[in-house]
């Protein structure tokens, strides 16, 4: 995910090609502005903590880059 505050200062493609340099293959990627119901939602493991709706406020403050992945034996 490409957050708010990249995409706000034009950095997404040059996030985006340091991605594919380190030999990630972009298999989806989406530009979406998150809703709040959406943003809770997939933030709710965290709605018990002090910082959650700063985290929704920012989430949903502008547009973000949803982006799937693959890269041979990435978690290792």
């Amino acid at each position: 995910m490409i957050k708010p505050g990249a995409t706000s200062r034009n950095q997404a493609g040059a996030i985006l090609a340091q991605i594919e340099s380190a030999g990630f293959e972009i298999k989806a990627l989406k530009k979406i502005k998150l809703s709040e119901e959406g943003a809770k939602s997939f933030y709710a493991v965290h709605k018990e903590r002090p910082f959650y709706n700063d985290l929704v406020n920012y989430m949903t403050s502008g547009p973000i880059y949803a982006l799937i992945v693959e890269k041979e034996n990435a978690v290792a």
